[in-house]
């Protein structure tokens, strides 16, 4: 049993990363479900697996600059912005 489990912890980051479509240069407009500052959420990696965990939320975008998450619980578009990067599920 520990087997499997070890396993799918293992899989798992691997698999999920296919579920979110990226681009970098464009932000999200939408309803904004929550913003996040925290450390563990300054990457484009960390807003993105919080953003995977998160069945609510439709996409991110996370800015390099201030190193600020947005997940968005509705996304009505896209807009070019170098920046930031976006995901949407």
């Amino acid at each position: 049993m520990k087997k499997i489990l070890l396993f799918t912890a293992i899989s798992l980051p691997f698999s999920t990363s296919a579920e979110i479509a990226i681009q970098d240069g464009y932000e999200i407009q939408g309803r904004i479900f929550s913003v996040k500052t925290a450390k563990k959420y300054s990457t484009v990696e960390g807003c993105s697996k919080y953003a995977l965990s998160k069945s609510k939320v439709q996409g991110f975008t996370f800015d390099k600059v201030s190193q600020k998450c947005t997940l968005f619980k509705k996304v009505r578009g896209l807009k070019p912005d170098s920046g930031s990067v976006s995901g949407t599920k």
